[in-house]
């Protein structure tokens, strides 16, 4: 929803836009809106306001609902946002074989180049989610002689916090001092989520990181600090830290906001090299991925900038500059703004080469694939590896390969 506003703060000469929404009441007024019940409604009223294209979010019930044809019926150029990718494969196809969707927008590389195989890639673009810094004032040199830990996130399993949880010890026994603040709650997601003793998180899952955080009496420990979920009142937090902890796992990672927010804080990031956090944190530089979800290596990443105040200093200040560089709302307009022009005359996308990691995530198999279905057409119905294992890859590409 930000991104007409920004679009009209950066760009005002080059596009107009209007958000339509179902509650369109709760909207900022500096950005024009309408209400419109559900996509098709949305794709109605934007035909009869006169706009070229309508950017949305591929869901189940978009599908389900029948907008690709409706763009279709309405002669309305569609652009689909996929902020989780990917999705599921029949609605990929649905994507892909519409010709009113013109392009599929992602907002991290790594998971572009995870839809390579697929047709829908064809018509892909990666855009990353713009991010305004000018709140993130970065910290001054701390006169807080206690050394901080911040994990931002929901206290989930898919975004790792008991591995944190689990190397704390080895942290604490390392740096006796050390703080640990810990963001986030299991009700980020879901508001009416049931808490468990802690509450902060579902008792199942607490259970899986209160033994690495309790005292003898079952409180948690006095290093640890429970602040739930914040919102820009945590700001300052951010840049009190000397790390920042982003989801230890990475699996669920597409363009992981918290990353994004410690560097601007100036405050290096540790996590794991997997999905978006590749985008979004340059290793040695601006922060440390390390290997594996392993706790013992989470534990010495984080050490090694506790104890090392200059490498905090300097990728404080390189994390900075990465994020206006790539992240700013001005280069992501620009990025916006270039796309619209090439959807409105009909303009083919731009490539997307593999950026990097050719060997992760069989990036090279992928893109081998994707070159064989454009080559020959009987493979081009084999499932995209993202939807098969790669045993069942090799039984679809012998089916298409045998004479019988």
């Amino acid at each position: 929803m930000t991104l007409p506003y920004y679009l009209k703060k950066h760009n005002s000469n080059e596009v107009t836009s209007v958000i339509y929404a179902n509650a369109p009441n709760h909207l900022p007024e500096a950005v024009e809106h309408r209400a419109a019940s559900k996509a098709t409604d949305a794709a109605h009223r934007a035909k009869e306001d006169g706009c070229d294209a309508l950017v949305f979010r591929p869901t189940e019930s978009t599908r389900s609902q029948g907008l690709t044809q409706a763009l279709e019926d309405l002669g309305l150029k569609g652009i689909a946002w996929g902020h989780n990718v990917p999705l599921p494969l029949p609605h990929m196809d649905v994507l892909a074989n519409s010709p009113a969707v013109r392009r599929f927008v992602v907002v991290g590389r790594e998971r572009l180049d995870q839809i390579r195989d697929h047709i829908l890639f064809q018509k892909s673009r990666c855009i990353f989610n713009g991010f305004d810094s000018s709140p993130y004032v970065p910290r001054e040199t701390s006169t807080d002689s206690r050394p901080a830990v911040a994990y931002v996130g929901s206290l989930i399993p898919a975004k790792g916090f008991h591995l944190l949880a689990e190397a704390w010890s080895s942290v604490a026994e390392r740096v006796p001092e050390a703080e640990l603040i810990v963001i986030g709650s299991g009700r980020v997601y879901d508001r009416d989520a049931e808490l468990g003793t802690w509450k902060i998180a579902s008792e199942e899952y607490e259970q899986r990181f209160r033994p690495f955080l309790s005292d003898q009496a079952g409180n948690p420990l006095p290093s640890v600090n429970f602040k739930g979920t914040l919102g820009t009142e945590k700001i300052p937090l951010l840049q009190k830290a000397n790390v920042g902890v982003v989801n230890p796992t990475g699996a669920t990672e597409n363009c992981p906001g918290s990353a994004i927010e410690f560097q601007a804080a100036k405050t290096p990031v540790v996590s794991i090299a997997e999905w978006g956090l590749l985008d979004t944190v340059k290793h040695e530089e601006t922060g440390l991925l390390v290997s594996q979800p392993d706790p013992s290596l989470i534990a010495d990443a984080i050490v090694r900038l506790l104890l090392n105040t200059n490498e905090q200093e300097k990728f404080g200040a390189q994390g900075l500059q990465f994020i206006k560089d790539t992240f700013s709302q001005e280069v992501i307009c620009a990025q916006w703004c270039e796309l619209f022009g090439r959807v409105q005359h009909n303009q083919s996308p731009i490539s997307e080469p593999i950026q990097r990691n050719l060997f992760y995530s069989d990036k090279w198999l992928r893109e081998a694939l994707r070159l064989l279905k454009k080559a020959v057409p009987r493979f081009r119905d084999v499932p995209p590896l993202f939807a098969t294992s790669k045993r069942g890859l090799v039984r679809h590409l012998l089916r298409r390969s045998l004479p019988w």
